[in-house]
């Protein structure tokens, strides 16, 4: 990861450890819904606030495709990036 990847990383991982119901270490490949017990209510909250801070609006499609912390780390990237 870049500097630029390894800072999101860790700003995303904040907004999940404060959203999780768990306290575990968050790494790229800890899947959300499972191991962060977020459900797709919490999941929908935590989308609008990334996209508020990001300044971003994810498709509705994207959003199916968030499994683990690094999906949503490259979604977020390419959506800043279009």
């Amino acid at each position: 990861m870049t500097t630029d990847s390894t800072e999101m990383y860790n700003q995303i991982s904040g907004i999940l450890q404060a959203h999780s119901k768990v306290d575990i270490q968050i790494t790229p490949q800890t899947l959300i819904a499972t191991d962060l017990a977020i459900d797709s209510v919490e999941m929908f909250d935590l989308v609008m606030e990334i996209e508020e801070q990001y300044d971003i609006s994810f498709p509705l499609e994207e959003a199916s495709d968030i499994d683990t912390v690094q999906s949503l780390v490259d979604i977020i990237e390419r959506l800043i990036n279009v």
